[in-house]
Order: structure tokens, then sequence, then C-alpha cells
């Protein structure tokens, strides 16, 4: 028996789609082995919904789907310790790139489930306000509430310091 003629169009998906939902997904857990298993978790959902996904909305039923699998992640989350020197003092080399993306991630942990998601579908995916409401199921207001709210707490979490997120209003 022959091969579906739709899967040649979902592996071009998943080939296109791949790098930025795994930025995505790690934005989400904060950790590369969760975020490679909850982009699987998806592609794999959006595998077997594919026949039935407006082509036109495929990114955005993944991205939802990301979301989704990550707050049922959350539910079920392990916790781990992270040793620290006994003088409490991280030593290591000058500020760097990776030491901004390791302290977003850090940050975006100190968030809800929710509150994160809002953060990265909006500043990170840069979806609309609308669309943030719609992929979560929530009002519009919510999202904005949710993400004035969220960006506050980061402030607060990052003692102050700015933060690389655009506060565009829509």
């Amino acid at each position: 028996m022959g091969r579906p003629t739709w899967e040649a169009d979902f592996e071009a998906f998943v080939v296109a789609a791949w790098p930025r939902l795994r930025r995505a997904a790690y934005l989400l857990t904060g950790n590369h082995q969760d975020a490679e298993d909850l982009v699987q978790t998806v592609l794999a959902r959006t595998y077997v919904a594919w026949p039935r996904i407006k082509q036109d909305d495929v990114y955005a039923y993944a991205r939802r789907s990301l979301v989704n699998a990550n707050i049922d992640r959350s539910r079920r989350r392990r916790f781990t310790e992270v040793p620290v020197p006994p003088d409490g003092v991280l030593a290591g080399p000058a500020h760097t790139a990776a030491d901004d993306r390791d302290e977003i991630v850090r940050l975006l942990q100190c968030l809800s489930p929710r509150e994160r998601a809002v953060v990265v579908l909006r500043y990170y995916c840069d979806a609309s306000v609308g669309q943030v409401a719609a992929e979560l199921g929530i009002s519009a207001g919510t999202v904005k509430s949710t993400a004035s709210r969220s960006l506050e707490k980061l402030r607060v979490a990052g003692d102050g310091s700015q933060l690389p997120i655009n506060e565009g209003r829509q």
C-alpha cells in the first residue's frame, strides 16, 4: 500500500518548523532535553491531526499544541537540585550572549505556565494579541493583562535591568 500524499507536505512542515518550535519549547521548558521531547510530542499530535488541520493554520496548531503539551508536562513536573559552590559565587568567563539566553530562560521559569505561554507566544513567536488569545482560548484583555503582569515579574526577578523584550501595544 502506498504512502498518503499528505505525508510529503507534513515532512516539509517539520523541516521548516522544527527549529522555531524547538526554540519556543526551550523557552517554555528551560531544558534542552524536555524541549526536544515536547516538540516530538507535538509533531506526533500534528501528524495524527494533519488531514483535518487547515493548511494555513498548521503552525498555529503546532504552537498551541506546544503550549498545551507543556502545561500537561508541568503538571507532572520533576524537581531537581542544582549544586552551588559553598561560597555561593559562580566563577566563569566574562558575560556572553549565552549568559543572556540562560538568564532569559531562568527568568521565564519564575512565571506560571500560562504566563510563560503568553510571553513566549507574544514576544518570541511574535503573535498578535488576538492570535495569542485565540490560541490559548482566553480574551484579548486577559492576554494584555497577563503579558503586563508577566513582564513586571520578569523585571523584578531580573533586578530591574532592561530585558530584551519589546512591549509593543496592540
